[in-house]
């Protein structure tokens, strides 16, 4: 499994932080480096506001780390993807596994 581990990526976690008259600043933070192994699932077309576009999921594999839990977004090949799930398949924390789709701006 871990020979596989051959892309790096970079996992971020969400924050908030209060501005002026109680609005909310959404940024992304860093939580680690690592080895993954990445795989596209699929190419679905998503129709927002009247027009196609193809988003791509993938399913990346990591080695299991309890900071990892926090990851809401990770940055791979210059693309930022959105964590849709993420689960420990084995639940003997060897492995984690998130589902990914690409993060539209």
């Amino acid at each position: 499994m871990t020979r596989k581990m051959h892309q790096k990526i970079t996992c971020q976690k969400q924050l908030f932080t209060s501005i002026s008259a109680g609005e909310q600043l959404q940024s992304w933070q860093d939580i680690a480096t690592v080895w993954a192994d990445v795989k596209a699932k699929s190419n679905d077309a998503e129709i927002t506001a009247r027009q196609n576009k193809f988003v791509g999921k993938y399913k990346i594999q990591v080695r299991y780390q309890d900071i990892l839990l926090g990851t809401r977004r990770i940055l791979w090949q210059g693309q930022a993807y959105r964590v849709v799930s993420f689960l420990n398949p084995d639940n003997r924390k060897r492995i984690l596994e998130f589902d990914v789709v690409e993060d539209q701006p």
